[in-house]
């Protein structure tokens, strides 16, 4: 082989390499991002706990506060859920799950103090940043915009093994 060939192919060899230590494949984008809905989904159901009032399916339900929203059928964008799971809702039960909540003005703009009553519960846990957005990614990813829930939606949730997914059965 010539030189000029040799140094071609080499050329093109780099190239490659290059390209591909830049960008990371769309397999360990999808399986990172798998990994954070799975993560918000575990803290939906666990941690924050969000499936008891709002159901596991998002749909909304009577809960410990009132009636908690169907967050399949929500108008509010991730940004306005962000806030609600940080804050909570004041004058109803959504509990807030930001561990500095209203100890300044970072959650609609008032303090412990100022609304008495109102204010909203606190969480069963208090959650982490990324916990948050974890939490908002499922949501958005898994449950918003749905229609009626299904079989497969349920055991995704509950596993392959549960009876709470007989219902949905056809």
């Amino acid at each position: 082989m010539t030189s000029t060939l040799k140094g071609f192919f080499f050329s093109i060899l780099a190239t490659i390499l290059l390209i591909g230590m830049a960008a990371p494949s769309a397999y360990a984008q999808d399986a990172a991002e798998a990994r954070e809905i799975e993560y918000g989904k575990d803290i939906f159901k666990t941690k924050a706990t969000c499936q008891f009032c709002h159901k596991w399916d998002g749909s909304g339900d009577q809960g410990y506060g009132g009636n908690a929203p169907s967050l399949r059928k929500t108008e509010l964008n991730p940004d306005q859920v962000k806030e609600v799971v940080k804050c909570g809702r004041i004058g109803t039960g959504m509990p807030y799950h930001d561990k500095f909540a209203y100890t300044d003005k970072r959650c609609y703009g008032a303090v412990r103090d100022e609304l008495g009553t109102d204010i909203p519960p606190i969480g069963n846990e208090y959650l982490q940043p990324r916990e948050i957005e974890a939490v908002v990614k499922y949501v958005f990813t898994k449950v918003h915009g749905r229609g009626e829930a299904t079989y497969d939606e349920c055991t995704e949730f509950w596993g392959k093994e549960s009876r709470q997914c007989d219902q949905y059965k056809k």
